[in-house]
């Protein structure tokens, strides 16, 4: 007995450690995964840091020198501006060349060394600060402006104050626009999720049709037809895209239409989101990305399982490519803006996301885009070529 079950362990042990794809699989893959996760999780909180620690263009309107060295070292950039450049300077925030527009009361450290809280005659000087919630590097320069103003405050009893309104939802100080707003928080969101439908409709189709049919047996009949290979390859490819992209438009349009309503479970927060800001163009644009996407997808995932013997082990070899797909979409939602650069665009699923990210933020480049998504065509080709070859080895095609 014990004989026998020492033979079985070797005849176990060896057809695991002579099964390459098995062994790549079960062993290499795992680990190969976790390390370039963790590397690629490392690099954008690295970026993240670096942002963080990125200098602040700041406009500033009687700024006591105490403060502004303080802030200075906060890697401020202080420019002493004039009450009358208000507007000027604000539209400034707007477009991006400041972060904010920082306004103190005339004479205000006489005034605050001068306060008494027991004089109700008297009012409160109120520091404004104007900025853009939709631009990173603004919010996160007025959420360090506003801690070192509110420890300063707190050392002087509370004899000042910060963006003091009469009525509170009337936020005057966040020059934000719907626009500004809807842009910022569905180029966060709704790259990763596009790209997470688009890939699980493609994976849910391909590898049946061409690795289904192999396990199946039934690849055989139709490859002894008189029909050349390349066209069915052809044929295969574009019925599986046709049926993916309307699974993945289906999913999309089913996410879209619920962003309404999403946003009112949010409070008043999201109410200035609407996706009622984007036009034609930008859809017919969104939507010349996705057939393109959907059409590497499916050709990568086919060669994937016309190299596969079952469809569970397609599913498995897919999985390093379903990990970079959700690598590169969730690292843009660490980053403030797109690539401009057209160089970017030559580097397939990385141009799909960050040309998504430029339509759903209104900074989209449409040459940008026609490269990005000639370059995804571009490779599908070269995959239906490499299908091909796959289709005419006997070796492959009727392995078991």
């Amino acid at each position: 007995m014990k004989n026998g079950a020492f033979t079985v362990f070797k005849k176990e042990l060896m057809r695991f450690f002579t099964d390459k794809r098995l062994l790549f699989t079960s062993i290499i893959m795992p680990g190969l995964l976790i390390y370039l996760i963790y590397s690629l999780m490392g690099s954008s909180m690295g970026s993240m840091i670096d942002d963080k620690t990125s200098s602040f263009k700041t406009a500033a309107v009687n700024m006591p020198q105490s403060i502004a060295a303080v802030l200075k070292e906060e890697k401020f950039e202080i420019d002493n501006t004039s009450l009358d450049k208000k507007d000027e300077v604000t539209e400034q925030i707007t477009n991006g060349d400041y972060a904010l527009l920082v306004i103190f009361p005339e004479d205000f450290e006489k005034n605050i060394s001068q306060y008494d809280p027991s004089d109700t005659q008297r009012s409160t000087p109120n520091v404004e600060i104007y900025y853009n919630s939709a631009d990173i590097n603004s919010a996160q320069g007025y959420a360090q402006v506003t801690a070192v103003l509110d420890g300063l405050e707190k050392q002087l009893s509370n004899v000042f104050d910060v963006n003091n309104l009469a009525d509170p939802t009337d936020n005057i100080y966040d020059l934000a626009t719907q626009e500004d707003t809807t842009g910022t928080f569905l180029a966060m969101i709704l790259p990763m999720l596009l790209m997470t439908l688009m890939f699980s409709s493609c994976v849910s189709l391909a590898p049946e049709s061409i690795a289904g049919e192999k396990e199946r047996g039934t690849i055989a009949a139709l490859l002894i037809t008189p029909t050349p290979r390349s066209q069915i390859i052809l044929g295969k490819v574009c019925a599986l895209s046709v049926m993916a992209l309307l699974g993945g438009l289906s999913s999309f349009l089913g996410t879209f239409l619920s962003i309404p309503t999403l946003m009112q479970s949010m409070g008043e927060e999201a109410e200035s989101i609407s996706t009622d800001v984007y036009g034609a163009a930008d859809y017919l644009w969104l939507i010349l990305l996705i057939l393109s996407t959907i059409l590497l997808l499916i050709t990568a995932i086919s060669i994937i399982s016309a190299a596969a013997k079952s469809v569970k082990e397609a599913s498995t070899l897919a999985a390093p490519l379903m990990i970079i797909v959700m690598m590169i979409s969730v690292l843009s939602m660490y980053q403030s803006n797109e690539k401009q650069e057209f160089y970017w665009y030559f580097i397939p699923i990385f141009n799909t996301v960050q040309g998504m990210t430029g339509i759903f933020s209104f900074n989209a480049v449409p040459v940008n885009l026609i490269i990005a998504a000639a370059t995804n065509l571009a490779v599908s080709a070269i995959g239906i070529f490499i299908l091909t070859k796959l289709f005419d080895s006997e070796r492959i095609m009727f392995s078991s």
